[in-house]
């Protein structure tokens, strides 16, 4: 079957992955399948953080220490104070 830019709406390069997922699907193989890829662990959400200098050294020590992202580093001890201060459950 041809599919062409006026039937679908698509431009060239969206029709090459649209056309590369049918073949992927209908082979079998390949194209996205339920319960697949990274679990979610909560709502992301985007911030900018100011923090004096030396916080920041720290936090690049404890990740450079453990080899955690920044994110998993102020993410314990958000819950770390959390816990503390019996805000979460």
């Amino acid at each position: 079957m041809e599919i062409n830019e006026k039937d679908t709406g698509l431009g060239a390069k969206e029709q090459d992955s649209a056309s590369l997922s049918e073949e992927c699907t209908a082979s079998g193989k390949g194209g996205p399948r339920a319960g697949a890829g990274r679990k979610p662990i909560g709502v992301t959400r985007k911030i900018s953080l100011t923090l004096p200098q030396p916080y920041w050294d720290e936090i690049d020590r404890c990740c450079s220490k453990g080899d955690y992202s920044i994110s998993e580093v102020l993410r314990e001890i958000i819950e770390d104070y959390l816990q503390q201060a019996d805000l979460l459950q």
